[in-house]
């Protein structure tokens, strides 16, 4: 896999570590928070749904 630098503030790369676990690349942290980033997008996509949707038909629970 081919690496790359990226550029942070002193800041920025000191919130990252704060973040991190024990053992984690910067790389893994990063991965990590965009995973949790796309479901918390896809999820409010969801709710947004939920909320415009006028008209639910219950289902019955079955025994």
């Amino acid at each position: 896999m081919a690496v790359t630098t990226i550029q942070l503030a002193q800041e920025t790369r000191e919130h990252l570590r704060a973040v991190g676990r024990k053992g984690e690349t910067y790389d893994q942290i990063v991965q990590r928070l965009l995973k949790s980033a796309e479901y918390s997008d896809f999820m409010e996509e969801q709710y947004d749904i939920l909320r415009r949707e006028k008209h639910w038909i219950r289902l019955r629970h079955s025994k």
